[in-house]
């Protein structure tokens, strides 16, 4: 009975996880499809209807002034922001307001608009984040005594005091929330080096260079190098110094994922460990939760960059592509044919449902 009362606690806590990780997906959806309305109102394009959710409504309201409606529907996956005439056939449908009434450079701005709200929103998330918690940085666990030659006759100055946190090297910060390594990079085959530390709250500057320090696992009874030892701890950032960071943070994150993608190519990555469906990214971002509102902050951020990058990609039915239909019209003079391209887009929507099942079910039994 014990047993089976533990159980049902823990399904109950992982249900609870799965709510708040859907409630974080619907979080970045919801700012994508902002993006695309708040575009269009700034350039009058008639919206017919905001939902979030897809399905039957479970909330519908109709603005008399306007006449959009704001929807939420009872499948919390998705969301939508519905132009008047944007999924219509021919120039019929040209009425004041409606989508393809509009100039492209208007459309253009008004697709693009939703990815660009997800980079923003995750600015403003890990902005916040650095603020609140910190990143990531190498600090002194241990700083031993050192020596100017290998017999350990005559003492040298050590620098580094137990305590200092490492904030960069030779001017390079070695920030490492996206990557653990970055200390070791920026140390990596130096034996001289200018290291900028935060001791007692102030940022001090050390001059350092290798030399001999006592290790008892090493032939001769000493090594070569900087004499200490070292973990992580989080340092929180000002308010400024967050911005900037965010900004970098954004684009290590967009560069990760290309590398990952070249990586699927390359066989250097299993698509199962670097893809997922919408499945796999709730599923990821529940286990997230159970680490608190740090990590979902965290995994907030992370998520909606790649939806931005994911967005803006040329395939049919994403924003990318229909971008790229609009470019063509500009400079033709003229669009494709609105029912090929239409047609165009509902594959590429089908085979992007089909692509998600396919991916969670690799990621799940690979």
């Amino acid at each position: 009975m014990f047993l089976m009362s533990v159980t049902f606690v823990e399904v109950l806590e992982w249900i609870g996880y799965v709510l708040v990780a859907l409630l974080c997906l619907m979080f970045i959806i919801v700012v994508h499809e902002f993006g695309h309305y708040a575009a269009g109102k700034i350039f009058k394009f008639k919206i017919n209807e905001f939902s979030i959710g897809f399905g039957p409504a479970i909330i519908k309201h109709t603005n008399k002034k306007t006449g959009e409606i704001f929807s939420i529907r009872c499948i919390p996956l998705g969301g939508y922001c519905a132009f008047d005439g944007e999924d219509e056939d021919g120039k019929e449908t040209l009425t004041e307001g409606s989508f393809y009434s509009k100039p492209p450079w208007q459309r253009i701005i008004v697709l693009i608009s939703g990815a660009l709200f997800n980079f923003i929103s995750s600015v403003i998330v890990i902005a916040i984040f650095f603020m609140a918690f910190g990143d990531v940085l190498p600090r002194i666990a241990s700083a031993g005594e050192v020596f100017a030659d290998k017999e350990m006759t005559v003492a040298a100055e050590q620098q580094f005091q137990e305590g200092d946190i490492i904030y960069s090297v030779d001017g390079e910060k070695v920030y490492s929330l996206i990557d653990a390594n970055a200390f070791a990079d920026a140390v990596g085959g130096k034996d001289e080096m200018s290291v900028v530390v935060i001791r007692d709250g102030e940022q001090v500057t050390l001059d350092i260079a290798k030399v001999y320090y006592a290790d008892e696992n090493a032939e001769g009874g000493s090594s070569y190098g900087f004499g200490i030892s070292y973990g992580y701890t989080q340092y929180k950032l000002g308010f400024f110094p967050a911005i900037g960071h965010s900004f970098q943070f954004i684009g290590d994150v967009i560069k990760l994922i290309f590398t990952s993608i070249g990586q699927l190519f390359t066989g250097d990555a299993k698509i199962s460990e670097t893809l997922g469906g919408t499945v796999t990214a709730v599923s990821s971002l529940a286990q997230l939760t159970q680490f608190g509102f740090y990590a979902i902050m965290y995994g907030v951020c992370v998520l909606s960059a790649s939806v931005a990058i994911m967005n803006i990609l040329p395939f049919p039915a994403l924003d990318g592509s229909k971008v790229v239909f609009t470019l063509i019209e500009w400079v033709r003079g003229k669009p494709i044919n609105r029912k090929i391209e239409n047609k165009i887009h509902f594959a590429g929507l089908m085979i992007l449902f089909a692509l998600a099942i396919v991916l969670d079910l690799v990621h799940f039994l690979g």
